[in-house]
């Protein structure tokens, strides 16, 4: 008989600090209605609010130039490839590792003369 009154006390006196909890949050939330600038935007975001609609999106639009303008382009494009490597194919291979370092070497000792080296000057025409 004195554990089921106690329960009942027990229980009772938990509803009711949990209503008298309950009822203090509450309270405490209609009085803070000032929140931060920050919590207002995000809760404008979680709403959902403030995302474009997909009907209010711009389309983008496609190129205003035609095929001919794209041909003439690539053309030109292919004209200049084909004058660098002209270019490159008419100075030859590269020198080799042993070529640079023996032209440096005479370039040294021409300076070491006294002979001005002039510029892209080589040891074959000074």
């Amino acid at each position: 008989m004195f554990r089921s009154t106690a329960t009942a006390a027990a229980s009772f006196g938990g509803l009711a600090c949990a209503t008298l909890l309950m009822g203090g949050c509450a309270d405490l939330m209609q009085r803070s209605t000032i929140a931060p600038e920050w919590f207002q935007a995000k809760a404008i975001e979680v709403k959902g609010e403030g995302y474009p609609k997909i009907s209010e999106i711009p389309e983008l639009k496609g190129s205003t130039s035609d095929q001919a303008q794209w041909v003439a382009a690539a053309n030109s494009l292919q004209a200049e490839s084909t004058k660098i490597e002209t270019k490159l194919g008419e100075s030859g291979a590269n020198p080799t590792e042993e070529e640079v370092r023996a032209t440096a070497a005479q370039l040294r000792a021409l300076l070491e003369k006294g002979h001005p080296a002039a510029s892209g000057a080589t040891p074959e025409t000074p």
